[in-house]
């Protein structure tokens, strides 16, 4: 049985009202509190926001320096006009990754039905609105997990290059601002472009004039956080390009987590492999229970299948290519699911090609929903209920309350539990503190580290031992002998030593 063009428009409503509503609802409370990465990124796009710099000094910068060994800037920039509209909040400064999410359920169904029709394209937006690695990218504001809805973007502009030329430069625009969400876009892009123009040229789909203009467009783009990292390699003091800042850091990210560092391409393959046969990386925000990030070994098999079937009618070329670059650059870095987040869209976009073609096999083209409605439902329950308890502990559930109470009592020394990662930020972010109190009052425990740890800033002091008679914020199994508990918060107590009671 044929769908109408009304119901099939019916269902596209359907998928992405239910797609953007998995990604938005209770977006401030599930995950609960806020992870550091989160933190960091949110306050120097406040403090920007505020001030023009980040809360190392650097004015508009093109990389943040963040902890010492840099932060990717592009998520922060984004975040500025949510943090304007709304405050410096959790909400607000998830929308950003909400949002993105949500438009790449209509950018990818825009994709396929380009590549092949409207029916397939109903099925790979169905495949990726009840996705649980996109579910769990799309709810938190982790900077590097922007990346593939840039590429995303970027290789959908690229797709409509036969239509008109012009859009070429529009993905070159965008492709050249994927360095910006996370550097590892580097190791993509280096295998990527070629591949693409290649593509191009083949096609004959542009003009040599359009192809200057466009690799104009992304050099012009990509050349000031390019010259950042080209600094920062050959040991440089930070600089300015075009009034941007170039901060100097502690160490290069790239160093320490791909085999710029030493690392083996090799072992980093055989992690990746690994990585997709489990779907799990051991990293409990990312951890997708017996549901795996693809629904499992099923869901692998499934993306498989599709991506055969594309080889074998010679379909879809840029997903193709995007999948091999992607595979292939993943080996550079040191394999964690953030890590390697450039390479699920496409084995996503395969699973609803495998759906659609599975359908087409068995002569009913509805059939695989069931499976993938249950599934999709019991993946949604776990992660509101099961997942939520479980993640709330690495997203410090209650702490930014605590210091806000703490902050509250007149008292001169203020103490955080260094069983907070970097509990600093939190205070950064929770007391909206600005900058320049805290380049004028910070003091490191590791200067210059890759990681500086903070020991004092404004009145609060950081460390494993509250200093004597301060309020201090400690985990409750943690309370130090002498002191009672005045209020908790999640795990969080604030409390004051008997001194002081």
């Amino acid at each position: 049985m044929t769908m109408s063009a009304k119901h099939r428009r019916l269902l596209l409503l359907a998928l992405l009202l239910t797609g953007c509503a998995l990604r938005l609802w209770a977006l401030g409370s599930v995950p609960a509190g806020l992870n550091q990465d989160e933190a960091s990124a949110l306050y120097d796009g406040w403090a920007i926001l505020k001030s023009g710099m980040d809360r190392n000094g650097y004015a508009l910068p093109v990389l943040l320096r963040a902890w010492g060994s840099g932060q990717n800037a592009l998520y922060s920039y984004l975040a500025i006009p949510f943090l304007a509209l709304l405050g410096l909040n959790s909400v607000a400064g998830r929308l950003p990754m909400a949002l993105s999410g949500c438009a790449s359920l209509w950018l990818i169904y825009g994709l396929c039905r380009r590549q092949r029709d409207e029916r397939c394209a109903l099925w790979v937006l169905a495949a990726l609105a009840v996705n649980p690695w996109h579910l769990l990218l799309s709810r938190w504001a982790l900077e590097s997990n922007l990346l593939p809805f840039m590429l995303l973007l970027g290789i959908g502009c690229l797709s409509r290059v036969q239509e008109r030329e012009i859009w070429l430069v529009a993905a070159a625009a965008v492709l050249a601002l994927s360095l910006y969400a996370y550097g590892t876009a580097y190791f993509f892009l280096i295998l990527f472009l070629p591949l693409a123009s290649l593509w191009l040229w083949r096609k004959k789909a542009v003009s040599l004039k359009t192809y200057l203009l466009a690799l104009g467009v992304f050099l012009l783009l990509a050349l000031p956080v390019s010259l950042c990292q080209l600094r920062n390699v050959l040991g440089l003091e930070a600089g300015s390009f075009l009034g941007l800042s170039l901060p100097r850091l502690s160490e290069g990210r790239q160093s320490a987590t791909s085999i710029l560092g030493g690392g083996s391409y090799l072992a980093n393959a055989k992690k990746l492999l690994t990585l997709l046969w489990t779907q799990n990386d051991g990293l409990v925000w990312n951890f997708a229970g017996r549901f795996g990030l693809l629904y499992g070994k099923i869901g692998l098999l499934l993306a498989l299948g599709g991506l055969g079937v594309a080889m074998c009618e010679r379909r879809e070329p840029l997903l193709l290519l995007w999948l091999l670059a992607a595979f292939l650059a993943c080996g550079c870095v040191e394999v964690n699911v953030n890590r390697v987040n450039m390479l699920f869209l496409p084995l996503i976009y395969f699973q609803g090609v495998a759906l659609w073609k599975l359908g087409e096999w068995l002569k009913r083209p509805a059939l695989p929903a069931l499976p993938l409605l249950m599934a999709a439902l019991l993946f949604t329950r776990y992660y509101f209920t099961d997942y939520a308890s479980a993640v709330a502990p690495a997203f410090y559930d209650g702490l930014c309350e605590a210091i806000v109470y703490a902050d509250s009592r007149e008292k001169s020394t203020k103490f955080c539990s260094y069983d907070v990662n970097m509990p600093y930020i939190f205070v950064l972010y929770a007391t909206q503190m600005p900058p320049e109190a805290y380049l004028e009052s910070v003091e490191y425990m590791n200067p210059g580290g890759a990681f500086e740890w903070v020991s004092a800033v404004e009145g609060w002091h950081f460390g494993y031992a509250p200093a004597d008679e301060s309020c201090a914020i400690v985990r409750a199994d943690r309370l130090p002998e002498g002191y009672s508990v005045e209020v908790q918060y999640g795990e969080w107590c604030v409390c004051a030593s008997r001194f002081d009671c």
